[in-house]
């Protein structure tokens, strides 16, 4: 097939990205109960829950208890009682304490995406004019990596311990705005991935009120999206009750993206955007919805504002209790086994990563630490039990040269750091995946 009848995106994305490419070469062979998966962010099976889901489902089938048009298509805007769930479960996370503020939902409105977040994130892709999207850098990989494919051109602005430099970018901004470049979106994950740093009430505050005073200044309308993948998953007491951007929105401009997957199931599909009640932006994104599939399934609609209503906040809190006690043993393990050989760590407070940087040790695919935990060293000892009749388990993670933006100050230190994932892995392994980084660093340091 030729490359001219493809457009620019499905050129691009005509062939998997590297990081898509080491994702599936390593899950074609993955053993179940022998390797060891840190990279792909799967969420806990033991906290999805399937007893009340299939509880829920089993009455919403049954003709007497069956909600109008159960199986049938929805509207595009989604459901009332999913819309009305997600709400009242801010209300309550707000009277429990887990939240400081949360949106006004008399001045803002929720709109239901057609199959999860990342259909409301491609939605923003195909609804907004190309040009600059301002983001954090560690960055998203799987979203600025898809942005590119469709020809936006990404400005990364490096992280500190409470999130994205403002300084940084406030210049960054100001200069793209100054040279009359179009700025298309900001986009700030509120617990990044791949570092799990939790953007500050304070920095959320300077973040908008910065973008809104430059966006005056210029006379341009920039909206400012933040993606709480995590929020419901800060499992440290210590950390400060999360406040909702919206309620320092002057202009009508700062957009909230979450999800039931952390928190409740991946499968269900449920992402949802909270913005002004007049946006056009939001418009698009209902019309974008009904483009690609008129609504999103109305029956796990329905589903998932059970679960909310019935088991929303003993989820919760189950959810996160699990979290903090693996995030925190994870991360005691790795400071105690590789201290002298990490130069910093982060995470194991919120989400389910930590992010390491190690002192003089390449993570990059094909690096000789990369091969040791792929068990493609070359060495039977190191790679085999019993000569060569059984590999020894394998440890899949990220390494960090996909976590930071080529045209980024980080892109040099990206080689030496990495992500690894607690979310989906049981306690003992992700022990027995410390002993084997600290084998490796050790035998890595030798060389």
């Amino acid at each position: 097939m030729k490359s001219d009848c493809f457009s620019s995106y499905g050129f691009y994305s005509s062939q998997p990205s590297p990081v898509s490419q080491m994702m599936s070469e390593f899950a074609k062979d993955f053993r179940p109960d022998v390797d060891i998966n840190l990279g792909v962010g799967y969420v806990n099976e033991d906290t999805i829950p399937y007893d009340e889901f299939a509880e829920i489902a089993s009455v919403l089938a049954k003709k007497d208890t069956r909600p109008s048009h159960l199986l049938n298509y929805g509207g595009p805007e989604g459901s009332i009682q999913l819309i009305e769930a997600i709400k009242w479960f801010y209300q309550e996370l707000w009277k429990n304490n887990r939240m400081e503020d949360i949106p006004d939902f008399d001045e803002r409105r929720i709109v239901i995406g057609v199959s999860g977040a990342t259909s409301i994130l491609t939605g923003l892709a195909n609804i907004l004019r190309k040009g600059i999207v301002i983001t954090t850098d560690p960055v998203y990989y799987i979203y600025t990596s898809t942005l590119e494919r469709y020809g936006f051109e990404i400005a990364p602005v490096q992280e500190e311990v409470e999130g994205p430099d403002i300084h940084i970018l406030i210049e960054v901004l100001e200069t793209h705005l100054k040279q009359g470049n179009h700025v298309s979106f900001c986009y700030f994950v509120t617990v990044n991935n791949p570092t799990c740093t939790v953007i500050s009430n304070r920095r959320r505050r300077e973040i908008v009120e910065s973008i809104q005073n430059l966006s005056r200044k210029y006379n341009v309308y920039i909206p400012i999206i933040f993606d709480l993948a995590y929020e419901w998953l800060i499992h440290n007491p210590e950390l400060e009750k999360p406040i909702s951007p919206s309620i320092y929105d002057n202009d009508g401009s700062v957009y909230e993206i979450g999800t039931l997957s952390k928190v409740f199931a991946p499968s269900l599909r449920v992402g949802f955007i909270i913005g002004p009640q007049n946006s056009l932006l939001l418009n698009g994104l209902v019309q974008w919805n009904s483009d690609v599939g008129f609504s999103a399934p109305l029956v796990t609609q329905e589903i998932s504002a059970q679960l909310i209503t019935k088991y929303g906040l003993k989820q919760y809190n189950s959810v996160n209790e699990g979290y903090k006690e693996k995030g925190t043993l994870f991360k005691k393990q790795f400071i105690e086994e590789m201290e002298n050989h990490i130069a910093s760590i982060s995470g194991g407070d919120a989400g389910f990563y930590l992010y390491l940087t190690f002192s003089g040790i390449n993570t990059e695919r094909g690096s000789s630490f990369f091969n040791m935990l792929s068990r493609k060293t070359g060495d039977k000892d190191w790679d085999w039990y019993d000569g060569e009749n059984t590999m020894k388990p394998r440890v899949i993670y990220l390494p960090g040269v996909y976590c930071v933006h080529p045209k980024g100050n980080l892109a040099e230190k990206g080689k030496y750091q990495l992500r690894v994932s607690y979310g989906y892995e049981n306690i003992d392994n992700l022990i027995k995946s410390v002993d084997i980084f600290s084998q490796a660093v050790k035998l890595c340091m030798r060389f």
